[in-house]
């Protein structure tokens, strides 16, 4: 029984093996050199983007929503001070006139206390 000696392989084969070892190291450190790059130029960009977003908004007629003091129309309830449906579905959306809502009618009847209030601004009860 002879035994088996090791061989080393050619140099050629280490040396390749050592080559794509070397390029898959440079590889990985450039993405996360790109990567820190990417979250420092967004971190610095992002004021003027939004800024840059905010101006092109306004110029093309966009602008914020902003809640006034709430109004109960005339046009919402019929001859008995019920509200529609669709006009309470609408202003019990927003949470500010939801407890005002409650508070101003009873089974989405207009309580005749603040039946004086139709067509004016609502701000607090």
């Amino acid at each position: 029984m002879s035994k088996a000696q090791f061989k080393l392989p050619p140099l050629t084969v280490w040396h390749s093996t050592f080559i794509a070892a070397a390029a898959i190291y440079i590889v990985y450190m450039a993405s996360k050199a790109f990567a820190r790059m990417d979250s420092t130029a967004n971190a610095i960009t992002a004021p003027a983007g939004s800024l840059i977003s905010d101006v092109t908004a306004w110029a093309n007629g966009n602008h914020r929503i902003e809640f006034t003091p709430l109004v109960i129309q005339p046009h919402y309830l019929n001859a008995n001070y019920v509200i529609s449906d669709q006009a309470w579905e609408v202003l019990t959306r927003n949470p500010q006139y939801k407890q005002l809502m409650y508070g101003l009618f009873d089974n989405r009847v207009l309580k005749p206390q603040y039946r004086h209030l139709v067509g004016q601004q609502i701000t607090g009860l």
